[in-house]
């Protein structure tokens, strides 16, 4: 069900994917270290669990347990998360980032760090109604710190974003403690996770334990050298001097952070990896095998999603011809989803390369390539997918 990436990561078979929420069995796994468990470490135990709600920027610090939150009024939202590696495969495949100075390092995903799910979570509206916010707030941080490398320590995890972010829709971001109708699964962030629609799979910080609301900006691992833009393209920003770092210092403020995800394709159909660096153990294909199609006519099936404004169409063209639409499956209930396409081929004998195209309802349409980052992020170029047909 999931491609083997490493002992903490692992991928969705994606050239498997055919329903529209996808399966927890087949539901990416991004995470840093070991996934915590209740047996091991009863700060995630829901029973012992507790969100720390604090900072300069609140009327009124609170702790609040786990059966508090599951009495709070809460929404449900069907939404795409993804990991924003996801692609990085392609930056080494189709744009030859392999050596320095352009060289991008990182899991090598294919196009599996993405699902979709139904998530049930608490709206920050009513969290910041809870404890008041102040007028000097500046930025929220959404801290996990229960992930470290063995049960019982400290990490570095979470994610900052701006109090104005939040306040652009706090009805859409929460706290998320259901997907797909159940109770959070450990290693999608058990029991309580940030939900952040739209942005990077990052931002919705795992094993929540602390929100921080400041007057100042944070500065952590995810913001500053890891999930951060870093390249000629990307001039990091400057900190203030009262801006609070964790497990950071200044001189590592790199790059961009990576919010936004913007707009993508695929086909249920494995890529072609000729050049990435590390092969999943348990991929379907060889290094440089193409898969096989047979001659005639059939369905070609895949997903698009652009949550920043959501999808317009999806076009798809065969060995450089003209873009053809395809036929889009399911209606788009809001930005954040991803829809089902379908477009008929029916090949000849032969090899061919089938590429796909998103444009959102802003009119922004996947390009052709995506300039350069170290570390591989939020590749949304054109895909090339390469098969042949016998």
């Amino acid at each position: 069900m999931l491609t083997d990436l490493n002992k903490t990561n692992q991928g969705g078979a994606w050239w498997n994917f055919d329903t529209y929420i996808t399966p927890v069995s087949q539901f990416y796994i991004r995470n840093a270290f070991p996934t915590p468990r209740p047996e091991l470490d009863r700060r995630v135990d829901p029973r012992y669990w507790q969100l720390k709600i604090h900072g300069d920027a609140v009327e009124r610090e609170m702790t609040i347990t786990y059966d508090d939150l599951l009495k709070m009024p809460s929404r449900s939202i069907i939404s795409v998360m993804q990991c924003t590696g996801n692609g990085r495969s392609l930056f080494w495949e189709q744009e030859g980032f392999l050596n320095e100075p352009q060289r991008v390092v990182g899991n090598g995903w294919g196009l599996g760090g993405v699902g979709q799910a139904e998530w049930e979570y608490v709206p920050m509206s009513y969290i910041l109604d809870l404890v008041g916010l102040k007028k000097n707030a500046k930025a929220v941080l959404f801290w996990s710190g229960v992930d470290g490398k063995e049960p019982n320590t400290e990490s570095d995890t979470g994610r900052p974003m701006s109090i104005q972010d939040v306040l652009e829709r706090p009805d859409e971001i929460g706290l998320a403690f259901k997907m797909n109708g159940m109770p959070l699964p450990p290693d999608h962030g058990a029991p309580v996770r940030a939900l952040v629609p739209g942005w990077c799979g990052g931002a919705s910080t795992k094993w929540l334990t602390e929100i921080k609301i400041a007057s100042h900006d944070f500065w952590v691992r995810l913001n500053t050298y890891d999930h951060t833009m870093m390249g000629p393209d990307y001039p990091p920003p400057k900190p203030a001097p009262n801006d609070e770092f964790r497990f950071v210092r200044p001189e590592q403020l790199l790059g961009i952070p990576v919010t936004w995800q913007e707009g993508r394709s695929t086909l249920a159909l494995p890529l072609v990896l000729d050049r990435q660096p590390d092969m999943p153990a348990n991929y379907p294909l060889g290094r440089g095998e193409r898969p096989v199609l047979k001659a005639g006519p059939q369905m070609l099936r895949g997903y698009a999603w652009a949550p920043n404004a959501g999808v317009r169409r999806v076009d798809v063209r065969v060995n450089g011809g003209a873009w053809q639409a395809a036929r889009i499956i399911d209606p788009q209930i809001n930005r954040y989803t991803w829809v089902r396409f379908a477009f008929p081929f029916a090949p000849a004998p032969g090899d061919y390369v089938i590429e796909t195209r998103t444009t959102d309802r802003n009119g922004h349409a996947q390009p052709a390539s995506v300039p350069f980052n170290k570390g591989g992020y939020n590749f949304f170029a054109i895909p090339k997918f390469m098969v042949q047909v016998v």
